[in-house]
């Protein structure tokens, strides 16, 4: 990820996060099948047959390609490590998504409404104005708060501008 350098980057990461969260869900699973599928295909491809030959009684060796068992080898050494990058890709989206469920878990019911409907069910937010019985720059600067709170939840200290930032003194 990109360095973030201020207060704004954060603010549209989550917006990101929000507006892609069920291609980001989608995502995750089809890599966990992935991951799921090789490792099956492992499960089934254990068995590598070395040939048995003799060529007189000199050493060979000397060759730099690799032989029908080492061939197999790497590709199942292969096939794991992609595996594993999978599940690990998977692993991290999953954890941008509980991050965001637990950020929006933390706000009051009416700007989770607003976020689910604006982000989740794609609803505009002259409907969303309607259904709480607000008006709509009531319902974006709203919805706009609690992204930003959002960005707080998910990120931290660094997420706040300076000036907004609490500051505790010891005296």
């Amino acid at each position: 990820m990109k360095e973030l350098k201020g207060y704004n980057d954060y603010v549209e990461i989550v917006k990101r996060y929000m507006s892609q969260y069920g291609r980001m869900r989608g995502t995750a699973e089809s890599m966990r099948m992935r991951a799921k599928t090789i490792r099956e295909e492992l499960s089934k491809d254990f068995d590598i047959a070395a040939p048995i030959s003799k060529y007189g009684d000199q050493v060979g060796g000397g060759s730099p390609e690799l032989n029908a068992v080492e061939a197999a080898a790497d590709r199942r050494a292969k096939k794991a490590k992609m595996a594993a990058w999978y599940d690990a890709q998977a692993d991290a989206i999953e954890h941008r998504l509980k991050l965001v469920d637990h950020a929006l878990s933390c706000l009051g019911d009416r700007e989770q409404y607003l976020l689910r409907g604006y982000y989740f069910e794609r609803k505009t937010w002259v409907e969303l104005a309607v259904d709480l019985y607000i008006s709509e720059s009531w319902a974006r600067k709203t919805g706009g708060r609690a992204v930003k709170t959002m960005a707080t939840i998910i990120f931290g200290e660094d997420a706040v501008p300076e000036q907004m930032a609490f500051h505790f003194a010891a005296l």
